[in-house]
């Protein structure tokens, strides 16, 4: 085997294992998508099509878990807080040395988020976070708790008739 045959073997298998990549991130993103919208029609929650929109996902995400509680404050409104703590906290990440400072407290705020939504969702909370944390598994454990009801939360109760 020559120098050029070596390169262009190894220029193949960078090829493949990038293809590799794009098509599981690709299916992670149908995951995803689908557990969004699926959860946001179940509760009701206006415009459930955002899950399948960059931005618009982490949207629908906090307005399924609504509110939660960080360091002693209660944060809610999270429909709009999720999606600028995302953002913001990516930007800002990219500042020199305070950068990790801001990246360190998004994936702080993210582990935190993460739990509390599938605790809304699941008795194995702390398990699909842990696993969504260090094996990038949040699309595939949302799609997997996509129909269930949320927990302790009453569930699109209709009020009483009043025919008689």
């Amino acid at each position: 085997m020559t120098q050029t045959d070596a390169m262009t073997a190894m220029m193949a298998m960078g090829a493949g294992i990038f293809m590799v990549i794009i098509v599981i991130g690709i299916v992670f993103y149908i995951l995803k998508s689908i557990a969004l919208t699926t959860m946001a029609a179940n509760r009701g929650i206006e415009n459930p099509w955002l899950g399948w929109i960059p931005v618009g996902d982490l949207y629908i995400a906090g307005t399924l878990l609504g509110e939660m509680e960080l360091f002693g404050y209660r944060l809610t409104n999270l429909g709009l807080w999720v999606p600028v703590a995302y953002v913001g906290g990516t930007i800002l990440g990219m500042i020199p040395v305070i950068g990790a400072l801001f990246s360190i407290a998004l994936l702080v705020f993210a582990v935190i988020f993460t739990y509390n939504l599938f605790k809304i969702y699941s008795t194995q909370a702390v398990l699909f976070t842990v696993l969504s944390i260090l094996l990038c598994l949040w699309p595939v454990f949302l799609f997997v708790v996509r129909n269930n009801q949320p927990i302790g939360q009453p569930v699109n109760i209709q009020p009483p008739s009043s025919e008689q």
